[in-house]
């Protein structure tokens, strides 16, 4: 029986020393398997900040509408107060991989009472939320920027520069204007120019002496030659212009773009027709192709007919040798109206992002899903594959 019972023994610790040799040999090889992880997820790191240190990226958005439902569904009656946070969540991320974040602010920041269409007011959480996403500039000269008159604007100018944004369209007066604009960032040892001009303010005289730049090409030179003269490599035009809710830019819109490429401008961002328009590559006198796209449509709004429903992150990636390269890319961003995450807001959502699955929520009814495909699918026919 002790025969046995030492056998037994002497067999057991055999297996011991052998299972103790594979797990130390299984434990080199799972250190060197994630040894080579890492240093594949380095490399991947390194090339990709190799990548971004020679790049310089602008992301631009389209009209930031401020309709009366929106800031009802803002309001919080526990609290008394408005939060549109959770409507830019699902495009924080692209807003947080840029240099430089714009969008166009239609809607003014003018105080109580607030109010929608026609002469509109939202309240200045708006900003908050547009801060906390990681907006950087934006714009005010637009057809809706005199709603609530001159006190509307000045309102507006302070509550943007109070919040530390960028923002270039509308002045105090002459004398501020004149040391703000055009609008100069330097970002990665680059001066970027962003110029804003507006057709109209909807008949509503700008009193003395604030200013609103209107679209005049003699004043758009005496800009674009100002940005020169301040050192800018890059002159990005931001323009609201156009004819409300048409699929394709008209020949106004197509001619004054082929001047502003003639005179240097890098790239065209329209906004008004609250549709996403057409775009194309515009060429230069030495034969750059220049993105113009000529609306991006609505960044937010409650406007729900077919097309209204959404609008385009435009993506402008300037390569830093070589500052006339410029590739530019968009992203259709549905705008859902309706529960998210158990939230009933305005939610921006990147259809790209949906129909993969990317981490957004799915949409409850069908009628939903079917809009978001169909903004999806007719946004992509309207527009080209840019350089």
């Amino acid at each position: 029986m002790s025969f046995f019972f030492v056998l037994l023994q002497t067999h057991f610790y055999a297996i011991t020393v052998m299972i103790k040799k594979i797990c130390f040999w299984v434990g080199v090889i799972g250190l060197f398997v994630s040894c080579q992880h890492f240093v594949n997820a380095q490399q991947a790191l390194i090339e990709q900040n190799n990548e971004q240190d020679s790049t310089l990226t602008l992301l631009f958005f389209g009209d930031i509408m401020g309709h009366a439902p929106q800031y009802q569904a803002a309001y919080n009656s526990a609290t008394q107060s408005y939060n549109y946070d959770v409507c830019f969540k699902y495009v924080k991320k692209y807003i947080d991989q840029a240099d430089i974040a714009v969008a166009n602010l239609e809607v003014p920041i003018a105080g109580t009472p607030y109010s929608g269409y026609p002469q509109f007011s939202s309240p200045d959480e708006l900003l908050d939320a547009l801060r906390n996403a990681g907006y950087d500039v934006l714009l005010t000269a637009n057809n809706h920027v005199m709603d609530r008159g001159k006190n509307g604007l000045e309102r507006t100018i302070t509550q943007i520069l109070q919040r530390r944004f960028w923002y270039a369209g509308s002045y105090f007066n002459k004398a501020q204007r004149d040391t703000i604009y055009p609008l100069i960032i330097e970002k990665k040892g680059v001066k970027v120019a962003i110029l804003n001009y507006t057709y109209g303010t909807n008949e509503i005289a700008v009193r003395s002496p604030n200013i609103v730049n209107i679209i005049d090409t003699t004043q758009i030179l005496k800009d674009i030659l100002k940005a020169d003269q301040l050192g800018a490599s890059l002159k990005i035009m931001t323009i609201h212009w156009g004819i409300e809710y048409q699929l394709q830019a008209n020949a106004q819109q197509r001619q004054l773009a082929q001047f502003l490429v003639n005179h240097g401008i890098s790239a065209i961002i329209g906004s008004h027709p609250h549709v996403v328009q057409n775009a194309e590559l515009m060429c230069n006198s030495s034969g750059d192709g220049i993105p113009v796209y000529y609306s991006l449509g609505n960044s937010i709004s409650n406007q729900r007919k077919p097309h209204t429903d959404g609008g385009i992150m435009v993506k402008l990636v300037v390569n830093l040798k070589e500052k006339t390269d410029i590739k530019s890319s968009y992203i259709p961003v549905y705008v859902h109206k309706g529960v998210l995450d158990s939230i009933y807001q305005y939610h921006l959502i990147p259809t790209t992002d949906y129909l993969i699955g990317n981490m957004i929520p799915t949409l409850k009814r069908q009628e939903d899903l079917s809009a978001l495909l169909f903004f999806d699918q007719e946004t992509r026919k309207r527009l080209i594959t840019n350089k």
